[in-house]
């Protein structure tokens, strides 16, 4: 085995770190959305008090849930567009749609009330629930362990719901929003967990599950801080992972530019918006770089924890992107590389780390802004997703009175202005 298949065989092992296998990939059955729908399980009007669980699940997903959604957009007349320049069809039985916009597991996995019309349902996140469908409610509600050894799939914890998420919102080797794609109409893909994850409640909108203390009971209850940096890193990794896959690189006359910043090309040729950072290492003008908005939150984090570690991930950081000056196996090795220094950075991230310390991660998020880091698009929204958390985090409330302006700032893509964005977090750091 060459080094460079040794590099990407480990990356990809450490990309695959977390231990529950995703809920597509599984062998129990899909039973459908609708068992799950009885007014005496998940189909309650209104949520109950007097239950562990609030039992209205069912009808909150499908009134406020855009995954409920997720198969009828295929219908639409956008998506239409999309599959007849990618000329596959209907989007609505094309696999390389349905993979996300769908519980899209094989004929042989789907029980009798299973629709694939549902959309982005129970199961998709859940697991198959062949096996546990009784087990979750004929065992006591604190018997959270049973329920997972039939098969539920362990969302309450940061790095399995991370690994979840980023199948679709990312995606991985297997079903992935290619440049192709992307180029047919496709919208830009964008996440971090634990703003997603808060995204109904900040809304106005009613969760599909409450966290008090009978959650606390069955499930660990984690910090904002710790649920973003795990998301942070699990999509760092993802991305890293994509890297060192073989689909990377499919031998033609380019790699898989989905896998780089979309605003490194797509921009307006009457301004000139190159500008070159350490973190880039020293790559021309003209260069598009691979999408590192995960990986520059990662780096502020590691200066949180550890100043020669940090200095070791940028290090490592600008030999990616100088890579990508001369070829695929290049970028590869630097990629391998990069992903040793995540690891490092993981063994000393914990929960109560983070708590402690959620202060100095707002001064050091901030710091990276102020140095010109986020002159990138995908950097300064994931910027803004970090600052807004742990302003509310801290209870800030001089900052968070200033947090409509630092998000106005990213209402339009094709306007960003960096220089705004850096100034305006200079203000937030005074």
């Amino acid at each position: 085995m060459s080094k460079m298949n040794r590099l990407t065989c480990c990356a990809l092992l450490v990309c695959a770190t977390a231990s529950a296998e995703l809920p597509d990939r599984g062998a129990d059955r899909h039973m459908g959305v609708a068992t799950c729908a009885a007014s005496q399980c998940h189909g309650s009007a209104a949520p109950r008090e007097s239950s562990g669980v609030m039992q209205n699940e069912y009808v909150t997903w499908t009134r406020d849930d855009p995954h409920s959604k997720a198969y009828a957009t295929l219908a639409g007349d956008a998506s239409r567009a999309i599959a007849a320049r990618l000329e596959i069809g209907s989007a609505t039985t094309a696999k390389i749609c349905l993979d996300c916009h769908a519980d899209n597991v094989s004929a042989d996995r789907r029980g009798e009330k299973f629709q694939l019309s549902d959309g982005v349902g129970c199961e998709a996140c859940h697991g198959g629930a062949e096996n546990w469908l009784s087990t979750h409610y004929n065992t006591p509600a604190v018997d959270h362990a049973a329920n997972l050894a039939a098969g539920l799939y362990p969302t309450e914890k940061p790095a399995e719901r991370a690994k979840l998420c980023l199948s679709c919102h990312l995606g991985t080797a297997d079903k992935f929003a290619t440049h192709r794609i992307m180029a047919a109409g496709h919208p830009r893909l964008s996440f971090e967990l634990d703003t997603f994850t808060e995204l109904w409640r900040t809304a106005g909108r009613q969760p599909h599950y409450r966290v008090d203390a009978d959650y606390a009971a069955r499930k660990d209850r984690h910090s904002h801080s710790y649920v973003w940096a795990v998301g942070i890193m699990a999509e760092a990794r993802a991305r890293l992972g994509l890297v060192l896959h073989g689909a990377f690189d499919s031998g033609a006359m380019f790699p898989e530019l989905g896998l780089y910043d979309c605003h490194a090309c797509h921009r307006s040729m009457k301004s000139v918006r190159w500008r070159a950072l350490p973190r880039h290492g020293n790559a021309g003008p003209g260069l598009p770089y691979l999408n590192d908005g995960a990986l520059v939150m990662s780096m502020a984090l590691a200066r949180l924890v550890d100043p020669k570690l940090a200095a070791n991930f940028q290090e490592r950081l600008a030999e990616l992107h100088a890579a990508g000056s001369r070829d695929v196996d290049s970028i590869r090795t630097a990629a391998a590389r990069l992903l040793e220094s995540l690891d490092a950075l993981d063994r000393q991230l914990g929960p109560a780390t983070l708590a402690r310390r959620e202060p100095q991660l707002l001064r050091e998020l901030l710091a990276t802004g102020a140095e010109g880091n986020y002159i990138d698009y995908v950097s300064a929204e994931q910027a803004f997703m970090a600052v807004q958390m742990l302003v509310f985090e801290i209870g800030d409330a001089p900052m968070k009175a200033q947090l409509d302006t630092l998000g106005d700032a990213l209402t339009d893509d094709e306007r960003y202005s960096p220089a705004r964005f850096k100034a305006l977090l200079a203000q937030l750091a005074e």
